[in-house]
């Protein structure tokens, strides 16, 4: 019976591991699919930071470009699935989120992480920062890890009143 086994392991181990899967094996998904959406903002005559929590909560952090809605927006939730590999089970991943460049008046000029839920072992803290890099552990065969990000939002002095939009990449390597 161990021979079978090891022998079927075996057999398996060059169909799932190796670079040409690094891409495959690892399934990064953001819900909502689009950064926050803010609403409409009236211009301001000096540059306006908005901060959005893990949790969605909006706040003017400096600027006097006026927000017309005060309610919460939905903050994203990003998803990392792992396949059917021995990676999936053994290695680190390497977890980048950075912006997307601009798209007008807007800029992300700092993310945050929340709490990282489905790990099978401890997640460091990460400092807020423009760009943010971790690793997660072995994330497990056909499993998912996911957290929530905040961000703060730069809108440019004399920004169009209207409703402005930005976004962010997440990628997700072995290490």
């Amino acid at each position: 019976m161990r021979k079978r086994l090891l022998a079927a392991v075996c057999a398996l181990a060059p169909l799932t591991s190796g670079a040409a899967h690094a891409a495959t094996d690892l399934v990064v998904s953001r819900t909502p699919a689009s950064a926050p959406i803010l609403g409409t903002v009236i211009r301001g005559s000096s540059a306006t930071t908005y901060s959005v929590s893990t949790s969605g909560a909006v706040t003017r952090t400096s600027g006097n470009a006026i927000r017309l809605s005060n309610a919460s927006v939905t903050a994203p939730t990003i998803s990392i699935t792992c396949g059917f590999t021995f990676d999936c089970a053994l290695r680190t991943v390497r977890v980048t989120i950075t912006p997307a460049g601009s798209s007008g008046d807007a800029d992300i000029v700092k993310f945050r992480r929340g709490t990282v839920s489905g790990a099978s072992g401890s997640v460091a803290s990460v400092s807020e920062n423009q760009t943010l890099v971790f690793d997660l552990p072995a994330i497990g065969v056909l499993r998912t890890v996911s957290f929530p990000i905040g961000m703060d939002v730069l809108l440019d002095a004399g920004a169009g009143a209207r409703v402005h939009t930005f976004s962010y990449t997440v990628t997700a390597e072995y290490r």
